[in-house]
């Protein structure tokens, strides 16, 4: 299941140009600088089971966090938080966004693909 460009994303001011990709089981948003070049990126994995997202910023490195939803009910439609979380199955989760990013520009592809095989270890 490809992860596929959405039209129109919001841009935040003051921020870099946002592009978000979104697929079945992850969804990837990358910042961009002027030139188009990726400056981060932050991929959400697990979407429908137990909800992860990695964060890589230049000059800031790796951040993880688990995902609440905020919906403890089907009724219910409440902010998402995230709770940092050091445990990272950075293999696994590389396997599956290799998998996932055949529609992707290959520039970032392989950006994000880099930047996951640079990690190791844990996240504090």
């Amino acid at each position: 299941m490809s992860l596929r460009e959405l039209p129109r994303v919001r841009q935040v001011a003051g921020e870099p140009r946002r592009r978000w990709f979104h697929g079945h089981e992850m969804d990837l948003v990358v910042w961009e600088g002027e030139d188009g070049a990726p400056l981060g990126f932050q991929l959400a994995y697990d979407k429908h089971r137990d909800e992860h997202s990695i964060t890589w910023r230049a000059g800031h490195g790796f951040t993880h966090y688990q995902v609440d939803d905020g919906e403890a009910t089907a009724l219910s439609n409440k902010t998402p938080f995230l709770y940092l979380d050091g445990a990272f199955q950075r293999d696994r989760v590389l396997a599956d966004f290799l998998a996932a990013a055949d529609a992707l520009p290959p520039g970032i592809a392989r950006f994000v693909a880099a930047r996951l095989r640079e990690f190791e270890g844990r996240l504090a």
